[in-house]
């Protein structure tokens, strides 16, 4: 376990006037005061604390115990914020907390968007179905030349029932992802948000060699040590898989958990409650971050994703597992955050023939000390 100094609990949110006037916004499961200018509060608290939980973060547990105090206390430092020059408009707040349960908070303005990028009505394509994947033959129309995919050295990579999207919406700019060309272990600090983030640094450095810090529509697709997607560097990831879309489990810390747990209770609650919980986590928030359909080979993923979460309430998606092999240049994928809201885009590379699997597997470095002044995380 790192020492006590060498990392800090945070999440980053988005704070927006225009929220007062979103509905959606205004429900006493997403915020504590309503109308808020605060993009799903409540589930950054519940991230935030989670990672109280785990890492013993006992005096921020406290604090963060009663959500109005939070949100009135994240007011007051905007409009500190506001009144010393900054402009009343969207902002990214990245909101720190040391052990001791101090909080910091680092503010600066964000774009403009519409609400249907924070709350979109649907993940489905704007106009007409997905396209038909090249496997799948058992329509009337010719199928197309099968491409396969360079991950698999020519193996069939999805099946006849599976989809590769083949339409881009008009508003506003495409995403670009790639595939990142080394696994990423599953470990707390994984699942868990903290400051300690040096392997998704890695991974855009290795991906993205020529600008790995510019976080403006380009991602990593990051996997864990069993060729599984588990999200991008900053967002949450969404994937059309078997007419569907799908979103990879985040799992749990590893350990953690006892299998009543992971099937939704520790069998202190009554049978209804424990029916409601189908989640990984601890009491008080049982079942809050999905549906538990975990991977039998290892059963853990990414972080912990506010807009994640609140599509799997909406129905948008389901948890589900998705192999690297069947990635594809071309597809489409959505992504998702807490400071951006949804976005599409579509996977312009997957790597070169046998890289993915070839490379050794090397854990995540020990944590430092991170200056919350010194870079931007989601």
């Amino acid at each position: 376990m790192p020492s006590e100094t060498s990392f800090h609990l945070f999440t980053s949110l988005r704070y927006d006037p225009l929220l007062l006037t979103s509905s959606e916004n205004s429900l006493p499961s997403l915020n504590f005061v309503t109308p808020s200018p605060f993009y799903m509060l409540v589930y950054h608290r519940d991230r935030m604390l989670e990672a109280a939980q785990h890492f013993d973060f006992h005096e921020v547990a406290k604090t963060l115990a009663d959500g109005k105090a939070l949100h009135e206390t994240l007011l007051e430092k905007v409009g500190k914020w506001i009144q010393d020059g900054g402009k009343d408009g969207p902002l990214k707040l990245r909101v720190l907390f040391e052990r001791s349960g101090a909080l910091s908070l680092d503010i600066g303005p964000l774009p403009s968007v519409a609400l249907s990028t924070l709350y979109p009505a649907s993940l489905d394509p704007p106009s007409g179905p997905p396209a038909r994947h090249p496997a799948d033959t058992t329509s009337d129309q010719t199928p197309k030349p099968f491409k396969p995919s360079p991950l698999t050295g020519g193996a069939l990579t999805l099946g006849p029932t599976d989809q590769v999207l083949s339409w881009t919406p008009s508003d506003p700019p495409e995403w670009k992802f790639k595939l990142d060309i080394s696994p990423t272990p599953s470990t707390p600090f994984t699942l868990l948000k903290t400051t300690h983030r040096s392997f998704y640094d890695n991974s855009r450095s290795r991906a993205l060699p020529s600008n790995p810090e510019a976080p403006m529509f380009s991602e990593v697709m990051l996997y864990n040590e069993c060729d599984e997607l588990t999200e991008g560097t900053m967002t949450s990831l969404y994937l059309w898989r078997g007419g569907r879309w799908v979103t990879p489990p985040v799992g749990v810390p590893a350990g953690e958990f006892s299998a009543s747990t992971l099937r939704g209770g520790d069998g202190s609650g009554d049978g209804d409650e424990e029916r409601e919980d189908e989640g990984e986590l601890r009491k008080p928030f049982l079942g809050r971050w999905g549906h538990s359909v975990r991977s039998a080979k290892v059963g853990a993923g990414g972080q912990r994703g506010t807009t994640r979460r609140w599509a799997l309430g909406k129905g948008m998606c389901m948890e589900e597992p998705v192999s690297v092999d069947t990635v594809e240049v071309g597809e489409g994928a959505w992504v998702s955050n807490g400071v951006r809201g949804f976005g599409f885009g579509r996977v312009v590379e997957t790597g070169p023939l046998g890289q993915i699997h070839n490379l050794k597997v090397s854990e995540p470095t020990e944590p430092e000390i991170v200056d919350g002044n010194t870079r931007q995380a989601w």
